[in-house]
């Protein structure tokens, strides 16, 4: 009996074990997931980040509108205090972030460069509702994806903010289109 109690118990603890090990297999695997996610959104958030941070000056400089300059100058500002906290995490996070806005964006900033007046804020708005829609839905996506406690705190605080950006060049844009139909 006492030899069926041993082999019972050391049968018991080599399956404990090699559950253990299974179970850490796969724990590493989900990090190791989690952590490509975060990367993933990181770069993408800082090339949003980036693009924003041009956009919102040019907007700045090139409005015929006082509301689309006030708009790019509101962008600005929040993306000037979000790229700081982007960079922060990365650097946490031994993620490298691109220095570029890539090259979909830089073509968006270029077309841009090449408008003037109410041709500049129509384009303006178009593109910041579209640049808004797409920022939301990466934010959306990595906030059930992503498991990272500090990326899910910057989506927390951000993801409202964008949300309000959208508003707000949704109204911009139907506000010029208002205006051009006037004409």
């Amino acid at each position: 009996m006492k030899k069926f109690n041993v082999w019972m118990l050391a049968s018991s603890f080599v399956m404990g074990s090699m559950t253990l090990v299974s179970c850490n297999k796969v724990d590493k695997e989900a990090v190791a997931a989690d952590q490509e996610k975060v990367e993933q959104f990181l770069k993408q958030a800082a090339t949003n980040d980036n693009f924003q941070l041009m956009a919102g000056m040019m907007a700045e400089d090139q409005a015929e509108k006082g509301a689309v300059g006030a708009l790019g100058q509101k962008i600005y500002h929040v993306h000037s205090r979000t790229t700081p906290v982007l960079a922060e995490i990365a650097k946490k996070k031994d993620v490298t972030l691109p220095a570029e806005m890539g090259s979909e964006k830089k073509a968006l900033v270029d077309s841009l460069e090449t408008k003037e007046g109410e041709e500049f804020d129509q384009t303006f708005a178009e593109v910041e509702v579209a640049a808004h829609e797409e920022a939301i839905a990466l934010y959306e996506k990595a906030d059930k994806e992503v498991t990272d406690p500090d990326v899910q705190s910057f989506i927390d605080q951000i993801l409202p903010v964008l949300k309000e950006h959208l508003a707000e060049a949704q109204e911009l844009k139907n506000t010029v289109a208002q205006v051009e139909k006037s004409r």
